[in-house]
C-alpha cells in the first residue's frame, strides 16, 4: 500500500504540473525534485548520521555499510549480501523510493499524452516479470524493479483521474471485481493448499490491485456523509498520525533498540514501580508505541515543519488557463 499510494501521489503531482502549470519541463523537474529533498532528506540524513555516530549499540553494519545508506542503495546491499541489518532493515523500502524517483518524473514530464496510458502499463508488466524472473532469488522482491507493478497500480489511478475521469468508475469496479477474487485466492491458496504461490500472479501485485480497490473507493466518496468518512478517515487522531507517519516509519524500528538499553539500564534499577510495570503483559510495546510517537511529534515541529514551510519557494508559474 505504501508503493501503491506513492505511486498514485507522486504522479498525480506530476499530471497536476504538467496540465496546470505554464513551466518548462525542467522547472518541473527541478520543483519537484526539491520538494521532495526538502520532504525526505533531513531527518533521514540526521538520522543514520546519529546511527553512525552511534554504532556500536546499533547491532548493525552501519559503520561498514555506511555508503549504502548514504545513497539509499540499502535494498542492492540487502540484495548482494543475502541478509537484513538489524534496525536498519525497513529502510530498503525508502532506498526503492528514492530509486523510483529518480527514473519516474522524467517519464511522466517527457512522454506524450497519448502514450501515457502505455507507458504505466508497461511499468506494471515490468514489475510482474521482474517477480516471475526473480522468483527463485530469495531477495528478488527488493528490486526496485519489482516494485513497479505496486507503484504502476498507483500511477494508473492518477491516469483515470487527469485523463479518462468518465472512465473512472469503471475502473473502480473492475478493481473491486479483480481484489474480492483474489482474497477469495489468497484466503484458498493459504488456508486450504497451506502456500502462497496460489496463482502467476504475484503475491505484491495481488496485493497492490487490492489496495487501489480502497484507495479509489476512498477518492470516490472522500465528499461522502458516510460515517466512515466523517468520524474514521476526517478523525483529528487520523491526521495527526498522517502528519507525522514518516517520522513514525523511520524510527519505528530504531527506538526500541535505544528504550531498551535505557529500561534494562536505568529505569528498571531506578524504581520499584517501573519494575513493576515492565513486568506487566505489552508493558515495553505500550511504552515504545507511546515513545515513538512522542518523538515522531517532535521531530514533526522542530525538524521538519521548518523544510517544508520551504516547499512554497518551488512551486512552478502556475498559467491563465487550462491545456493538456
Amino acid at each position: 500500500m505504501f508503493f501503491v499510494l506513492s505511486g498514485f501521489l507522486i504522479t498525480s503531482i506530476l499530471f497536476q504540473n504538467r496540465n496546470n502549470l505554464n513551466a518548462s519541463k525542467g522547472e518541473i523537474l527541478r520543483t519537484f525534485y526539491a520538494r521532495r529533498t526538502l520532504r525526505i532528506f533531513p531527518i533521514y540524513y540526521l538520522t543514520i548520521f546519529i546511527l553512525l555516530v552511534f554504532h556500536k549499540y546499533t547491532g548493525t553494519n552501519i559503520k561498514h555499510d555506511f555508503i549504502y545508506y548514504l545513497t539509499y542503495t540499502s535494498n542492492l546491499n540487502f540484495l548482494l549480501h543475502g541478509h537484513w541489518d538489524g534496525i536498519l532493515s525497513h529502510l530498503w523500502s525508502l532506498a526503492v523510493e528514492e530509486q523510483f524517483y529518480l527514473i519516474w518524473p522524467w517519464f511522466i514530464i517527457f512522454t506524450k499524452k497519448k502514450y501515457l496510458f502505455s507507458l504505466i502499463s508497461m511499468f506494471i508488466l515490468i514489475g510482474v516479470s521482474s517477480h516471475i524472473i526473480m522468483s527463485d532469488f530469495p531477495w528478488g522482491a527488493i528490486l526496485t524493479t519489482s516494485c513497479f507493478d505496486s507503484f504502476g497500480v498507483g500511477a494508473m489511478l492518477s491516469w483515470f483521474i487527469f485523463y479518462n475521469k468518465s472512465a473512472l468508475n469503471k475502473f473502480y469496479t473492475l478493481v473491486k471485481t479483480l481484489s474480492l477474487i483474489l482474497i477469495a485466492l489468497i484466503i484458498f491458496g493459504n488456508l486450504v493448499l497451506s502456500k502462497n504461490y496460489w496463482t502467476i500472479l504475484p503475491l505484491r501485485t495481488a496485493n497492490s490491485i487490492i489496495s487501489i480497490w480502497l484507495i479509489t473507493y476512498i477518492y470516490l466518496n472522500r465528499d461522502s456523509n458516510k460515517g466512515v468518512f466523517r468520524f474514521f478517515l476526517s478523525s483529528p487522531i487520523l491526521i495527526f498520525v498522517g502528519k507525522i507517519s514518516y517520522g513514525i516509519y523511520l524510527y519505528h524500528n530504531i527506538i526500541p533498540q535505544f528504550s531498551t538499553i535505557l529500561i534494562e539500564s536505568h529505569l528498571i534499577k531506578s524504581s520499584e514501580l517501573l519494575q513493576w510495570f515492565f513486568k506487566l503483559p505489552y508493558s515495553t510495546l505500550s511504552f515504545n508505541s507511546i515513545l515513538v510517537i512522542l518523538i515522531s511529534w517532535g521531530s514533526f515541529k522542530i525538524i521538519e515543519t521548518p523544510f517544508l514551510k520551504l516547499k512554497k519557494k518551488f512551486v512552478p508559474n502556475k498559467k491563465e488557463s487550462n491545456t493538456g
